[in-house]
């Protein structure tokens, strides 16, 4: 997991060929004009889905990726991303490869806070759960940036 500001992207450029392809489109802020749904940067190597007006949530599963890193980013509003080993959480739904996730349930161990001067990044593997409120429940924007792991 990298947690971090969008305007210190640019340091994690180096990691793999793909995510460079995706910090890139980030740092124009184009991401912000997409239109809800999927919206493609490089076909299936790199795109992202843009949610509007979705509400925060006190609580909500946990997924992980095994082919895509995800980048989760807020447009408008704030939400918390919790994240937890996948060891101490138990199993809920079998991967499926068409939405490349796996569901679990479990106690959180840690949250990042988002806002639309942050991002974070979670690699396959790593469990997360997210649209979680930060004081209250709101609605918020945001983008999840897909991207094809390409680190060997």
């Amino acid at each position: 997991m990298i947690y971090g500001y969008i305007k210190d992207l640019e340091k994690y450029r180096k990691l793999s060929k793909n995510l460079h392809k995706a910090i890139d489109y980030i740092l124009t802020g184009s991401y912000k004009n997409g239109s809800i749904g999927k919206n493609i940067v490089d076909g299936d190597v790199v795109y992202f889905n843009l949610i509007d007006k979705v509400m925060t949530k006190d609580e909500n599963f946990f997924e992980l990726h095994k082919k895509y890193i995800d980048i989760h980013i807020v447009i408008d509003g704030k939400e918390r991303i919790a994240f937890s080993s996948t060891d101490r959480l138990k199993f809920k739904r079998e991967y499926k490869l068409e939405d490349d996730s796996e569901l679990f349930d479990g106690k959180i161990e840690e949250f990042v806070y988002l806002n639309p001067e942050k991002f974070v990044v979670f690699f396959p593997e790593e469990a997360h759960s997210a649209l979680l409120k930060v004081e209250e429940k709101e609605e918020i924007k945001k983008v999840i940036f897909k991207i094809l792991d390409d680190r060997e």
